[in-house]
């Protein structure tokens, strides 16, 4: 299918998504079985959840069949792409795959492994490297990285899982590393010109704002030293340099400086939210908006749509588990991307 086909495709795809007005009206189903019964009216969702019984179903179950469905519409969608499992749907299952060892790392040192396995998206598991039967029987780190043996992510992680005393900050920012530098890679192999760019881009524009949010957490929480922030940095940058964050690091007041910074290195023009998180989230898919209505390069619009099908996803979960815990419509309002 040539490129301008894909993108018309994609567009399409991304106008079956929900509006404001049905998270409104998700926003005030009092129960979950109300909310499923909503979504079963809407294209994107009435596949996924024609089988479920809608008087009994339970949060983690919609929250399951949510995500499956995220990911089954990559499948579809990929496969009208040129460069078939190679191409973006490959970029998928690393990025869930890097997802899910984080949340294996944190199990292993937390001791919840069976909570990872049980939690763990049985649709992916063709898709990763790793065994996640085996991760979950992991006693300790050193463990869990003789199972990575053979995988992208042993070499990086074999002397930090293997210390005395582990650093889960530091294991986590090597396996976000792992996964930029194969993309990284992936990209040069696969696409040429402008639009090589404006991938690495998009990853670039998120490594910027994970290094911002990772500093504003340390320091605001955990009250961490420059240094010790500096060590936990994902190596790379867009617009934010090194030696602006350190400066802004060592100011007297930290958190205010890093907030500005981030409005200097972005596109953003105003704070919406007081989170942090979701500013970055909100300027985020505003972005993607932008690049899959703008596009004519299939990777490029392919992975816009994917993300914004990952920030539907997380609206939905966020929806079901506010009712779920009875909060305020306005309340989990504050948290959804749109």
């Amino acid at each position: 299918m040539a490129n301008n086909a894909i993108t018309a495709k994609a567009r399409a795809v991304h106008g079956k998504f929900l509006t404001r007005d049905d998270y409104t009206n998700l926003l005030h189903r009092g129960s979950i079985p109300a909310a499923v019964a909503f979504l079963k009216t809407k294209p994107m969702y009435r596949k996924a959840f024609i089988d479920a019984d809608e008087t009994a179903i339970r949060r983690r179950q919609a929250e399951e069949i949510i995500k499956k469905n995220v990911f089954d519409n990559y499948i579809r969608i990929s496969g009208f792409s040129s460069s078939g499992k190679d191409g973006i749907m490959s970029f998928l299952a690393r990025q869930l795959e890097a997802e899910q060892l984080i949340k294996a790392v944190s199990a292993v040192t937390q001791g919840t492994q069976s909570g990872f396995v049980t939690a763990f998206p049985d649709h992916i598991s063709e898709y990763v490297c790793y065994d996640p039967l085996k991760l979950a029987e992991a006693k300790d780190l050193a463990e869990l990285s003789g199972l990575l043996t053979g995988t992208m992510y042993h070499k990086p992680l074999k002397e930090l899982m293997t210390a005395p005393d582990p650093d889960v900050n530091k294991i986590i920012t090597t396996i976000n590393v792992c996964y930029i530098k194969w993309a990284f890679e992936q990209t040069d192999k696969s696409v040429k010109g402008k639009t090589r760019e404006d991938v690495k881009n998009f990853f670039l524009r998120k490594i910027d704002a994970d290094n911002l949010l990772m500093c504003y957490r340390m320091i605001r929480s955990f009250g961490y030293d420059p240094d010790r922030i500096n060590e936990l940095m994902i190596p790379y940058h867009r617009k934010l340099k090194p030696k602006d964050i350190d400066a802004a690091l060592k100011m007297i007041d930290p958190v205010s400086a890093l907030r500005d910074l981030f409005v200097k290195t972005r596109i953003a023009t105003k704070r919406v939210s007081d989170i942090p998180e979701i500013n970055v989230g909100l300027e985020d898919h505003k972005y993607f908006r932008h690049r899959l209505a703008v596009s004519t390069n299939e990777i490029e619009s392919l992975y816009a749509l994917m993300m914004l099908f990952r920030d539907e996803s997380t609206n939905l979960c966020r929806i079901i588990e506010g009712i779920r815990y009875g909060l305020p419509p306005e309340e989990t309002e504050k948290y959804l991307i749109i």
